[in-house]
Parts: structure tokens; sequence; C-alpha cells
């Protein structure tokens, strides 16, 4: 197919004319989808970090409540004022309380690495400060009196 070089040029006179008047509209959309884009960008960032925040305050409240739960079920024993009655039951009482030693002992540094957490999450300043400060407090009190 033979194709004519003046209906070609025409054709590409009022192509690029037609461009030339366009080329506003298009900038002006350009920019717009661009700050659009800056925007989500932004909400993406923000949603980021709140749900990073969420993770940390539900990873705080998961640590407190296994505390507290471990404190609510050996409170008895430690309470208990049990003895044996012959050198066998001794020995068996002796090291179950040498593993509850160990178990205070462990939740303990738990309640320490808690209390740590809860100081970084205060120094974040954290949306959930409050609730934050409470648990730690109230965690740390239980664990005191149960000792």
């Amino acid at each position: 197919a033979v194709v004519s070089t003046q209906s070609t040029g025409e054709e590409g006179k009022e192509y690029a004319g037609e461009e030339l008047k366009n080329s506003s509209v298009v900038e002006e959309k350009s920019e717009r989808m661009r700050a659009l884009w800056d925007e989500l960008v932004a909400a993406m960032e923000k949603r980021g970090r709140l749900i990073e925040e969420a993770l940390k305050y539900v990873t705080f409240m998961r640590d407190v409540k296994e505390i507290a739960r471990w404190i609510d079920e050996h409170e008895v024993y430690s309470q208990a004022t049990q003895l044996g009655f012959d050198l066998e039951q001794n020995e068996s009482l002796r090291e179950e309380f040498g593993k509850f030693m160990i178990q205070l002992t462990d939740t303990g540094k738990r309640l320490n690495f808690i209390k740590e957490y809860s100081v970084q999450l205060q120094n974040d300043q954290h949306t959930d400060l409050e609730a934050i400060k409470e648990q730690t407090e109230s965690i740390d009190e239980r664990f005191i009196l149960f000792q």
C-alpha cells in the first residue's frame, strides 16, 4: 500500500495540534494523580504505624495475661503449708518446691521484660498509654503480693 506523504503530514499536524491543546489538561490530570498517589502513600504509612502499634499492644496484653494466669494457677501452691509424713513425701514436696522456685524466677524475669516493654511503649507515646500503665502497675502489684 502506497501512502501519500502529503496526507500523513496533514494528519500529523492535526494530531500535534490536538496534543498541544490537551497538554495542559494532561499535565493537570498528571499532577492530580501524583497528589492522590502521595495521599495514598501517606495513608498507607499511617495505617502501617497503627497496625504496628496495635501489634505491640496485643503482644503486651498477651504477656500480662499469661503472667496473671500463672499467678492464679500457682497462688494456692504458694500458700500451702503441707508437710510430708515420710521421707519420700518430703523429697517429692522439696522437688516440687524447687521447680516452683525456678518458675517463679522465670516469671519474675518475664515481668521485668514487660515493665521494660511498657516503658518503651510509653516513650513511643503509644495511643493506649493509660491502659498500658494501668496493666503494668496491676500485674506488678499482683506479683509482689504473690511473692
